[in-house]
């Protein structure tokens, strides 16, 4: 059942579409993309990659213990570039740089757990790792502040790591642990998974797994803002939802309304952090969005189509890690080795305001039609996105 506010976004929103005219259209591109170089003629099998604390580095990883560290602000340029040496054969899935960026840590399958020294390059095993022997690890995550890291398994394990020590606080979960974020202000984290929902770690390294949240498939957890007690959930099916933690007692914690992203071709993958207290989806196949936390509101940056007419093999690649040196402004990498540059498309720069992608998913049936319509016209869009930010100032 529709809560208050939402049957007055519901009637405000058929209010907009009985009284206005029908625009259907596509979603505008807010990035120009360009192919800078491979980083190597054959597939590399990168999962992933983590920029460092000063936004200077990134550390990406991949398949066979596959690690390399590349310049964030020209990442274009091959001599910046530093290849590290391989210390393990099995898969690299995540990494987290501690908050002090002088160290990050990577983690594997079969209890891969390698420490990165920024001072001399180094990557060895980490001390105490042998304590998840035989643990395919899928996430990583440093608390705000602290050398307190957060480890998530396929198996739903979750992890504590300090001071070279490994202690498991948390094994309800049977599915992977598919993201771990941690709020920017406070010592307290939040767990994705794809079929157990989602969970709080609070700073006492309790676990309190929230309702209702085991109805989605969950690949990313984003807690970019800074002055905000919440974080943003993105699931399977283009789904975002607003995470609210309750920072005194965690069990009271809730998931916000289901926000779908319309116009989209693909599905949500990942996420990673971008600038201004925004998060950048990945899709699959390739294309990506820029979701602002604090706003609620998401913005197309290219679609599969646009990759594909750039190169088109770029547009067969897919996803591995992104990240913005300034709003709409930084670099790709694929999962096969390419670099590709963005920056804001000629509509952007010239002060445009490109379309919203988001509709709400909690319309009851008689609003479906009205959602259905909604959804494919970012002008209605427009008009319900400026009457509810009205509605809010007059609050």
């Amino acid at each position: 059942m529709l809560s208050r506010e939402g049957m007055r976004r519901l009637a405000a929103l058929m209010a907009i579409l009985v009284l206005s005219p029908l625009a259907i259209a596509s979603p505008e591109i807010t990035v120009s993309i360009s192919v800078e170089r491979r980083l190597s003629d054959i597939d590399l099998g990168i999962n992933g990659g983590e920029i460092s604390p000063n936004k200077s580095k990134v550390i990406i990883f991949g398949e066979d213990g596959y690690a390399h560290l590349l310049s964030a602000k020209n990442a274009e340029d091959e001599s910046t570039d530093i290849r590290l040496e391989r210390e393990t054969s099995n898969s690299l899935n995540a990494a987290a740089w501690h908050p002090g960026g002088k160290s990050a840590l990577l983690v594997g399958d079969e209890g891969t757990v390698l420490r990165f020294n920024s001072t001399n390059f180094a990557l060895g095993e980490a001390e105490g790792a042998s304590a998840m022997l035989g643990k395919d690890i899928h996430s990583v995550h440093f608390t705000a502040g602290s050398s307190v890291a957060y480890l998530g398994t396929g198996d739903g394990e979750i992890w504590k790591y300090y001071a070279d020590t490994f202690t498991l606080i948390d094994d309800e979960a049977d599915s992977r642990i598919t993201d771990i974020d941690c709020l920017k202000n406070k010592n307290i984290c939040v767990i994705g998974t794809l079929n157990d929902g989602l969970a709080i770690i609070d700073q006492a390294d309790r676990v309190s797994w929230i309702s209702n949240t085991r109805f989605h498939t969950w690949v990313g957890i984003g807690c970019e803002d800074p002055t905000m007690n919440s974080c943003t959930g993105f699931a399977s099916g283009k789904k975002t939802a607003i995470i609210e933690i309750d920072t005194i007692d965690i069990t009271k914690s809730e998931l916000g309304e289901i926000i779908i992203l319309g116009q989209l071709n693909g599905d949500t993958i990942a996420d990673h952090q971008a600038a201004d207290s925004s998060s950048i989806i990945a899709l699959a196949p390739l294309g990506m969005v820029r979701w602002n936390q604090f706003t609620e509101e998401a913005y197309l940056m290219f679609s599969n189509d646009n990759a594909t007419e750039e190169d088109v093999y770029l547009g067969g690649d897919s996803y591995a890690v992104a990240w913005e040196n300034s709003e709409y402004t930084g670099y790709l990498v694929t999962s096969q080795g390419r670099i590709v540059s963005f920056e804001p498309a000629s509509e952007i720069d010239e002060g445009g305001i490109p379309d919203i992608l988001v509709i709400l998913v909690a319309l009851c049936v008689p609003g479906v039609f009205f959602g259905l319509v909604y959804w494919n016209s970012p002008w209605l869009q427009r008009k319900y996105a400026n009457l509810f930010r009205r509605n809010k100032k007059g609050e």
